[in-house]
């Protein structure tokens, strides 16, 4: 049985945290791997996005808490390093595997993947597929782009809201607005709709959003809020929420209404992650569940999650030019699947332990000082909704993901469209 996460002890890490990430990263890749029909890519996406948000709050809180302030510098020192070695290691990879399948090197594409910008190239130019090459390697990079939008603004409206003691209202009041915009997105783009507001994929256009898709991080972290050492609420005690939680999470899937897919199934999901995780996390009677989640294995697939999140992209593009398949959401055949593998876990693996478990002893220095972390995690700078590089005293569960998604844009369809 594993023990509830310790609400004394400030930097100690939640393994099962890991675990749920582990969750996450493995919804996104089956749901890419031919099994888009039956499992849902698209949760593992906002699973990724509620887990970033708690544990980058419990991080500037703690900070805050410690300091009286928090060190906006050394926050984005870490996303930096935190993001870019494995991101620039996979645009490298990407780059020879267009160039030796004759799909072409364009600039703007380049600048939008590694300046985070590619849910809005998405959304507004496209990654269009090539013969040679198809999903566009970096049209799976859009949820990367989401979480570095919402953290450029985060921490300085963190720091506002707590010393104004109005930091959860703040979370609540942007929920709600998030909510509201999105239906008004929908209500102008569901049919078309004009080109500066939707996009030229609009179908897309909410599922892929800055501004549709934050709340999902705001969800994450009001529960951070709730959940700070010393204010534990009683609720998370309760084995209940968890199971509330999963109800609402597979009411979410089971109801197919666009409409209600499009707008209000994203407050849903995120509003029943967060619930559940409370108790998760904290509720005594479910420590058999946190010790499943912090086996070994999944550990391992937790902490890789980042760069599995980003090597699987390429290698469906891989498998498919190998196998001659074209991409679809129905089983492979066993060669394609051989192919995905390998193409999957080999870089993943060698960019794991050769780039981002070195870079995490340098981003460890800029961490605050012993103590400070949040319960979730020992690192500082947090991960992508995919991914954490565990170091003495870095984070084993540091992040957010990227990451990370369920999909991408592509002219023709994106990677895997919401479930």
């Amino acid at each position: 049985m594993s023990e509830p996460a310790s609400q004394t002890d400030a930097a100690g890490p939640i393994p099962a945290l890991d675990g749920l990430r582990a969750v996450s990263i493995l919804l996104v890749i089956a749901s890419h791997a031919g099994l888009g029909r039956v499992v849902p890519g698209g949760l593992g996406v906002t699973l990724f996005f509620g887990i970033s948000g708690f544990i980058i709050t419990r991080l500037l809180l703690a900070e805050h808490a410690a300091h009286g302030r928090v060190a906006l510098g050394a926050f984005y020192a870490r996303r930096v390093l935190r993001l870019s070695p494995a991101l620039l290691a996979y645009a490298a990879c990407a780059g020879v595997a267009m160039l030796a399948l004759g799909a072409p090197l364009v600039l703007g594409e380049w600048a939008a993947a590694l300046l985070y910008g590619a849910n809005i190239h998405a959304l507004w130019v496209g990654f269009p597929d090539h013969p040679g090459l198809a999903p566009h390697p970096f049209s799976i990079l859009w949820s990367l782009a989401v979480e570095e939008h919402f953290y450029l603004i985060f921490p300085a409206a963190l720091l506002v809201l707590v010393r104004r003691g109005r930091f959860l209202a703040g979370m609540a009041l942007g929920c709600a607005a998030v909510l509201l915009w999105r239906l008004h997105v929908q209500a102008r783009c569901g049919g078309g709709g004009p080109e500066w507001l939707c996009g030229t994929m609009p179908a897309f256009r909410i599922h892929m959003g800055t501004d549709t898709r934050l709340d999902a991080m705001l969800f994450g972290c009001a529960l951070a809020w709730l959940c700070r050492p010393g204010a534990l609420p009683a609720w998370t005690a309760s084995r209940w929420p968890l199971l509330l939680g999963a109800a609402g999470i597979l009411g979410s899937l089971l109801l197919r209404d666009p409409w209600f897919r499009e707008t209000w199934r994203h407050s849903l999901q995120g509003a029943a992650i967060a619930l559940a995780m409370g108790s998760l996390l904290f509720a005594p009677g479910w420590g058999w569940l946190r010790a499943a989640l912090s086996a070994p294995p999944v550990l391992l697939v937790g902490r890789m999650s980042y760069v599995l999140y980003l090597f699987h992209w390429l290698a469906v593009g891989l498998a498919c030019a190998a196998t001659g398949e074209a991409m679809r959401e129905s089983p492979y055949s066993p060669a394609w699947y051989a192919v995905f593998v390998a193409a999957t876990a080999l870089p993943s693996l060698l960019v794991f332990y050769g780039v981002e478990r070195p870079v995490a002893r340098l981003r460890a220095r800029l961490r605050p000082t012993p103590g400070v972390a949040p319960c979730a995690s020992r690192a500082a700078g947090a991960a992508p909704p995919a991914g954490s590089a565990a170091t003495a005293g870095a984070a084993r569960s540091a992040g957010g993901a990227a990451i990370p998604g369920a999909g991408a844009a592509s002219r023709r369809a994106p990677a895997a469209s919401p479930p």
